[in-house]
């Protein structure tokens, strides 16, 4: 039993990353060293807070995916730091 779980792990292929953000149009704060993308759905300009930019640099073929195309279920994790940003962002003018 311990060789078919050993040979299933090798084949099996790693779960895509999807990283859920919003919309630039809808966000109504802004952090400093945010950046944008686009939504590889909808194809509208989202916004990437820093958090979310870390977890680009660990999976480089992550799906940005906005929050009105897929919305967050209750189980979603936050990206590591993401609960701090809030706080260090700004009001849009």
């Amino acid at each position: 039993m311990k060789m078919w779980n050993w040979i299933e792990r090798l084949v099996r292929k790693p779960q895509p990353v999807e990283l859920i953000v919003m919309r630039l149009a809808d966000m109504h704060r802004f952090h400093p060293e945010q950046i944008t993308g686009t939504c590889a759905s909808c194809g509208h300009v989202v916004g990437i807070y820093p958090s979310g930019q870390q977890v680009m640099k660990q999976y480089p073929d992550v799906k940005l995916t906005c929050s009105v195309c897929k919305t967050p279920g209750e189980n979603t994790p936050l990206a590591p730091g993401a609960e701090f940003e809030p706080f260090q962002s700004m009001r849009k003018q």
